[in-house]
């Protein structure tokens, strides 16, 4: 499973533990289901039965739920129905679906950095007269793919173990001497690399290209103190089971933590690493049109305001950003830019295969 899926599923995870907890409504549920963009659009209008997009993404079991927030409102403006695939868009299967002429999927909802590595070969140029460019990060939009929202990792720690000199960077992190105890990091790469390399004391500037022999030493400098996790729902538990003093986070997982944990649990933004998402048309669609339009009715700034209440996803748009209350600034990666690294799509598009073996191998060994 490829970079955000993971990621996307946790999503679902939180939405649905808020719902059975009361802590959101139903009506809440469906919105910010659907602002994932993870399910299908039941529109089935006269107006809606002429064109049709299909939307592949990571999926879930409640599917079906997702039509309310995006998928309805975009075919009763348009007549467009959209359908998701939830089997998920891994490289393989976009090459071979183009490469065989036999695309199925119009929009994949992917890393930036699918754009760069497969670019026109593969996908269709997003059409920037009808999705608005300027009206988001220049970073998130590439000529290939256009930017959704953005997720961050952070350093999330056990302030009850620490109270009064609590870590702050990740250098903190790699100390076991100042703060001793368990700590841990993404099993699967994708964010703990880059964490490494702020450990070993590298600016925000030097993080890429990752020096995977550093990444190497590092991890192995954790010794018996290193914890690996493979969901959100672990990260979160290794907390509240008192497994590990601190660990490198989603930041929706962290804030909910912080929330359920009455403050015990805290994060910082300082050194966060933002990973974006994004929009990208695969090659062979037959309905480009319709898929331009899809991209730019998620440019909504009140749907990634909602997205950002419900989970702590980060607005890709600048309005939306500007529009949040000082509150909701405290909870979004993209208020935070300053003091974070974005990751590089330019890097994991020609190394990402490379930097996961090499991930692999230092933390088995």
């Amino acid at each position: 499973m490829k970079r955000n899926a993971f990621f996307l599923k946790d999503c679902l995870d939180i939405l649905s533990s808020d719902l059975s907890a009361g802590r959101i409504s139903r009506r809440r549920f469906l919105q910010a289901s659907a602002m994932l963009g993870l399910a299908t659009a039941g529109g089935k209008s006269a107006r809606a039965a002429n064109e049709s997009i299909t939307l592949v993404n990571y999926g879930g079991d409640a599917i079906k739920a997702y039509a309310e927030y995006w998928g309805k409102p975009f075919t009763q403006a348009t007549g467009i129905t959209v359908n998701i695939d939830g089997s998920g868009p891994l490289l393989g299967r976009i090459r071979k679906m183009v490469d065989d002429k036999a695309v199925v999927w119009d929009i994949g909802d992917l890393a930036p950095y699918y754009g760069v590595r497969l670019g026109s070969d593969y996908f269709v140029p997003i059409d920037y007269s009808i999705v608005a460019r300027d009206k988001s990060f220049p970073w998130l939009m590439s000529d290939y793919c256009a930017g959704s929202y953005c997720y961050s990792n952070v350093l999330a720690y056990d302030s009850s173990k620490f109270p009064s000199d609590p870590p702050k960077t990740w250098v903190d992190f790699f100390d076991r001497k100042k703060y001793p105890g368990k700590r841990a990091l993404f099993k699967w790469g994708d964010g703990s690399p880059e964490a490494c390399m702020l450990g070993a004391g590298k600016a925000l500037n030097e993080v890429f290209p990752l020096d995977m022999d550093l990444v190497a030493k590092m991890v192995k400098s954790l010794g018996d103190d290193l914890v690996l996790w493979d969901s959100g729902g672990m990260s979160q538990q290794l907390f509240l089971d008192g497994e590990i003093v601190m660990g490198m986070l989603w930041n929706t997982r962290a804030r909910q933590l912080e929330r359920d944990t009455k403050g015990r649990v805290k994060y910082t933004w300082n050194q966060q690493i933002v990973a974006p998402a994004g929009w990208s048309i695969l090659k062979g669609s037959k309905h480009v049109a319709a898929a331009q339009k899809f991209i730019a009715s998620t440019q909504n700034p009140a749907s990634q305001i909602g997205l950002l209440d419900a989970l702590g996803n980060g607005p890709a748009s600048l309005e939306a950003v500007k529009m949040l209350t000082p509150e909701q600034a405290k909870s979004n990666p993209t208020s935070h830019l300053e003091v974070g690294v974005l990751q590089s799509a330019e890097y994991y598009a020609k190394h990402y295969d490379e930097m996961v073996d090499n991930w692999t191998d230092a933390i088995s060994g």
